[in-house]
C-alpha cells in the first residue's frame, strides 16, 4: 500500500464495546495513563483491550488449535475482494490501454 492510499478493509473496522471493570483497577489504569503521558507514553483503554483480545485468542489457539484471528481475518478479505473484485478489473484494464 502507499503512503496516501489505504485499502478500506473490514479488518480495520472499529467497534464499540462495553464491558464493567471494577472501579480500583479502572481508577488505577486512568492515573497510571495520565503519570505515562508526563514520561512520554501513552495508554489507552482500547489499545490494552484491543491487545488483551489478541492474547486471549492466541491463548485459545494454543488450547484448541484454531486460530480463530486468521479465519476472520481470510473471511474478511475475501469478502473485500469479492467486493472489488469487478472494479479493480476495469481500473487494470483501462491502465493496459491507456499504457498502449
Amino acid at each position: 500500500m502507499g503512503k496516501y492510499v489505504t485499502k478500506n478493509q473490514k479488518v480495520d473496522e472499529k467497534r464499540v464495546v462495553s464491558v464493567r471493570i471494577r472501579r480500583p483497577i479502572f481508577e488505577a489504569f486512568k492515573g497510571a495513563s495520565i503519570a505515562a503521558e508526563q514520561f512520554g507514553y501513552s495508554m489507552t483503554l482500547s489499545g490494552v483491550f484491543e491487545t488483551a483480545m489478541e492474547d486471549a485468542i492466541s491463548e485459545f489457539k494454543d488450547i484448541s488449535g484454531v486460530d480463530y484471528q486468521d479465519i476472520t481475518t481470510s473471511k474478511l478479505n475475501k469478502n473485500w475482494e469479492s467486493k472489488y473484485k469487478a472494479s479493480l478489473k476495469v481500473s487494470k484494464g483501462n491502465l493496459r490501454k491507456r499504457d498502449k
